[in-house]
């Protein structure tokens, strides 16, 4: 057996880098550690339906899931509007009321909670609706945050916040109403089958709605109905006075070729008082592979009719300038009558061809 001795040289050329493994190694948990915070909250939002003057008692479970002792308090906003996507935007102080606040009705126990790795709490929170609220739905946050709420008026601290949504709709005159402002496929034309739906849905009405329904996909020539996808399969809301879009896409493996209807019908409300709006768009598939070797086919079509045409004028024009028919050999007129009967029997054909594939494409369109 050969035994390799290591020299003090080479003991002395890895001991940098033996001491950094080490280093890493023994602050390894302290590292991760401090990149590892958070909370949570559960549920993520409440809706529920109240009487003006009913006081709703519900619970929020807060967890501190970092590997440290946290303190956190609870911040209750209003929400005031929503983008596009769904996401709500919430009101800051002194903002311009919209009728739909709730932050002034919701009570907590308590405003901040201290808590150990892993260890879970209930929170217990009343909502306390006036006599006075309107009908419609109301809208707020609660927020839990590691920034006390008065450094966060003075924007004296950076933090995070986790929050649950909650949706109250007060009983009385409301007004349930959705519009689709617009019904639309990211293209007109499709080389395949992979088409992206917009469903904008309006919300002028008082009440929060989650539309949701059917597309139906149809053949426009042959009436069948290819595909039925769901828009909304989420339950996404749609605030009072504001807009969102949906999208679904549908993808097919089959030929598809033509024109294409795709069809909308969105239901929302509640059970037993349902309204449906809906929406048509039309738009076409038209497969390059075939589409290119038809306009293909046509150019020929018509460059062949172009110069078989000029090809017939010159000949006759050639024997009559000879002086005739008469003084033409008698092979060589054969000829030419030969070939002018290949060319129109060629032309011919070709425009036969032409107006059947013609034929088929406005058929299939």
């Amino acid at each position: 057996m050969i035994i390799k001795t290591i020299s003090m040289k080479n003991i002395w050329r890895f001991l940098p880098i033996t001491l950094v493994l080490f280093f890493i190694l023994n602050n390894a948990n302290s590292v991760f550690a401090q990149s590892s915070s958070g909370v949570e909250l559960k549920p993520a939002s409440i809706e529920q339906s109240a009487n003006p003057g009913e006081t709703i008692d519900t619970t929020f479970k807060l967890k501190n899931v970092s590997v440290t002792e946290q303190t956190y308090f609870l911040v209750v906003k209003d929400i005031n509007g929503v983008r596009d996507n769904g996401v709500p935007l919430f009101a800051e102080e002194n903002a311009e009321k919209t009728g739909f606040e709730l932050s002034s009705w919701v009570g907590v126990s308590e405003e901040a909670f201290v808590l150990a790795p892993n260890q879970e709490t209930v929170i217990p929170v009343k909502i306390q609706v006036p006599a006075d609220a309107t009908p419609g739905s109301h809208f707020g946050g609660i927020f839990v945050t590691v920034e006390a709420p008065n450094l966060r008026a003075n924007g004296a601290a950076v933090g995070y916040e986790v929050g649950a949504i909650v949706s109250i709709r007060i009983a009385g005159d409301v007004v349930e109403t959705a519009r689709i402002r617009e019904f639309s496929t990211d293209r007109l034309m499709y080389s395949k089958a992979n088409v992206r739906f917009k469903v904008r849905v309006d919300n002028p009405g008082t009440v929060l709605i989650r539309p949701r329904g059917p597309l139906e996909i149809f053949n426009t020539i042959t009436g069948k109905r290819l595909a039925i996808l769901t828009v909304n399969d989420s339950f996404g809301g749609v605030f009072p006075g504001t807009t969102r879009d949906f999208e679904v896409g549908w993808e097919s493996t089959d030929l598809a070729f033509g024109r294409y209807q795709g069809v909308v019908a969105l239901l929302y409300g509640e059970k037993g008082n349902q309204t449906t709006v809906s929406a048509v768009v039309s738009f076409w598939v038209l497969p390059a592979h075939i589409i290119l070797p038809i306009l293909g086919i046509i150019l020929f079509i018509v460059l062949a009719v172009y110069f078989g045409v000029r090809l017939h004028i010159k000949r006759t024009l050639d024997t009559m300038v000879v002086g005739g028919a008469r003084r033409v050999p008698a092979r060589r007129r054969r000829q030419e009558r030969g070939v002018t009967s290949l060319v129109l029997v060629a032309v011919t054909i070709l425009s036969v061809s032409a107006v059947f594939l013609v034929g088929l494409l406005v058929l299939f369109s």
